[in-house]
């Protein structure tokens, strides 16, 4: 193949295709017309089982270069239950005139889209509506999220630039009931929110598990089905019978199963919002063993320690959890369950960890983002030391 270099430095170079010369046996032609031109899903063209493969990989290559450690037991990784049609929410980005779309890669360009073919096919019928809907509002709007909301329907949340235009109250409402498939829609700028019909969404976290309700806009995986493959995951890694420290918690997708199965948890997090959704939903479940409390993982654990927890389980973003880490380093809980979306800061944080006395035990690859080069992974470190 002929590539162009279009980033370069000392120890590594970013470079573009220009022809495929000769294409690989796990090259397929992508379904999706935008998918060279769109950014949300550069895998198109890789075979299913090849993308696993690769992303296996990664894992086991960013522990070994960037943590210097192998793990006890690096598991196969686990496919997502369907490599197309999977998520419950996308986010779309709005142009001038109305147009909506995804952004081009590394770049605020936007690529027009009528379809979606990762997202659920409701979710991706949402965007013909919602195209109506943004050509007749005044209010300036920057993206949108259109969400399944677990009942059928849509919840549409939109971040706004400026004020909100009152006149499109009545434009908004009316739209609503002329849409059948819209519950309610969820608009925010800096210093305003307004809300429109029904903008909670039901999320099932165990197939043997009631659902929850939480507010659009509080996190949640965009792949219920892999979500919940996750959630067994983690549970089956804490296991039972020690109290539980749950970092990042968001609104309790892994807070209410750990609940389940451990004496305790504690789950922390800074929103607010997610931590109020997550307590309702663990009162209406009847689980009286689990505390939610508002506060950054850091800031917590320097004010509470471990608060009697013997497993502590984090879920940091993308970015990773390096004061956390520390942090946890220190504290020194028999076991961390380290849930992680980025191999490479992931394996950052395990070398820290491994500095202070841990064994990288059991290591679960799973993918939630096929199309995509992410891949999610579940990580345990043992204390060896004290």
């Amino acid at each position: 193949m002929r590539v162009r270099i279009v980033e370069e430095h000392r120890n590594w170079a970013r470079a573009a295709l220009v022809h495929a010369c000769t294409p690989g046996v796990a090259r397929r032609t992508p379904p999706c017309p935008w998918a060279h031109a769109c950014g949300g899903c550069p895998w198109q063209h890789i075979d299913y089982a090849a993308q696993l493969v690769a992303k296996e990989a990664s894992v086991r290559e960013s522990l070994a270069r960037i943590a210097g450690a192998a793990p006890r037991a690096l598991l196969p990784i686990i496919a997502a239950p369907s490599e197309w049609g999977y998520r419950h929410r996308i986010r779309v980005h709005v142009g001038a005139g109305g147009v909506v779309g995804y952004r081009q890669p590394r770049s605020h360009a936007l690529v027009p889209i009528d379809q979606c073919p990762i997202a659920e096919p409701p979710v991706a019928a949402g965007l013909a509506p919602l195209r109506t809907l943004v050509a007749s509002l005044h209010t300036v709007l920057d993206d949108v999220e259109i969400v399944a909301d677990g009942r059928g329907t849509l919840v549409f949340e939109a971040t706004a630039r400026g004020a909100f235009v009152a006149a499109d109250e009545a434009t908004i409402r009316a739209w609503l009931a002329a849409t059948p498939t819209a519950a309610g829609m969820a608009l925010r700028g800096r210093t305003w929110r307004r809300r429109f019909g029904t903008t909670t969404i039901t999320v099932r976290a165990q197939a043997d598990a009631p659902p929850t309700v939480q507010r659009a806009g509080t996190f949640t995986q965009v792949n219920p089905a892999a979500n919940r493959l996750l959630v067994r995951s983690v549970t089956a890694l804490v296991g039972g019978g020690a109290p539980v420290l749950d970092l990042f918690c968001g609104a309790g997708n892994l807070t209410l199963p750990l609940a389940r199965i451990a004496p305790s948890v504690v789950a922390v997090d800074h929103d607010a919002r997610g931590i109020e959704d997550g307590a309702a939903n663990a009162a209406a479940a009847g689980l009286d063993n689990v505390r939610f409390v508002v506060a950054a993982a850091d800031a917590y654990l320097r004010r509470h320690g471990l608060s009697g927890a013997r497993v502590a389980v984090l879920d940091p973003p993308r970015t990773g959890a390096a004061a956390v880490t520390h942090l946890l380093a220190r504290l020194a809980p028999e076991r961390i369950v380290y849930v992680s979306c980025d191999p490479t800061t992931l394996a950052r944080d395990a070398r820290t960890l491994t500095g202070a006395g841990y064994a990288i035990g059991r290591v679960q690859p799973l993918d939630l983002f096929p199309q995509g080069p992410h891949v999610e992974t579940v990580l345990e470190a043992v204390l060896t030391a004290p």
